[in-house]
């Protein structure tokens, strides 16, 4: 399965979300690309420190920027699943990788800055849909507050806005905000190879809503 984290916003957790689903389908015995295809290259830092921690599952992480169609068919025939970590905005790998994706994740937080732009992109995904008529896009609730005052009221509210882009279905799965899936990419890690199980457990839920039973 070919699989694009991204969206038309910055700072929703696109690459925590790729680099998260890329060892948790790992660890399920499945052969594993992930591509880096953001100019800022967060996720092949990230790659980095997990080969010289030697870290096991392995994965393999290639970088590949512009057109990026060709590349991800030759890799679809060739691993079990496909992850790829574009830029928080319009670019050209967004849209040439939609055109070959299964599934499109798009991350967003819980704040109009982030849900305005979901216009833009069910507009971008319909278009592509006359190449990749397949092609399904997901919204995942994203950074979401664990305050539990609030926790409710956001994912109302969350899921009242997705409602006016039928083009997109939002995910059951929710991450939220947690410090553990900011103190496990310095280290080449998953929260799944750390010590929070509310986290493990967003990760594994998502991993299930998104690729099915292991």
């Amino acid at each position: 399965m070919i699989v694009l984290v991204g969206c038309n916003k910055g700072g929703a957790g696109k690459t925590t979300t790729a680099v998260n689903l890329a060892v948790a389908l790992a660890r399920r015995g499945s052969d594993v690309c992930l591509v880096d295809a953001d100019p800022q290259r967060s996720a092949s830092k990230w790659y980095a420190e997990r080969e010289a921690a030697g870290l096991i599952p392995a994965l393999t992480l290639i970088e590949k920027r512009d057109n990026i169609t060709a590349t991800l068919k030759t890799l679809g025939e060739k691993f079990d699943h496909v992850l790829i970590d574009v830029a928080g905005r319009n670019s050209r790998e967004l849209i040439t990788g939609a055109v070959i994706a299964d599934v499109i994740i798009a991350p967003h937080q819980c704040s109009q800055l982030d849900l305005d732009t979901l216009g833009e992109l069910q507009e971008q995904c319909e278009r592509v849909r006359d190449l990749n008529p397949n092609l399904r896009v997901f919204a995942y609730h994203s950074m979401a507050s664990t305050n539990p005052a609030v926790r409710e009221t956001e994912r109302r509210e969350f899921l009242a806005y997705l409602a006016e882009f039928p083009s997109i279905q939002p995910l059951d799965a929710v991450g939220f905000y947690r410090k553990a899936y900011k103190d496990a990419i310095p280290s080449g890690k998953s929260v799944l190879e750390c010590d929070n199980a509310q986290a493990a457990a967003e990760i594994e839920q998502l991993t299930k809503e998104v690729f099915g039973d292991a």
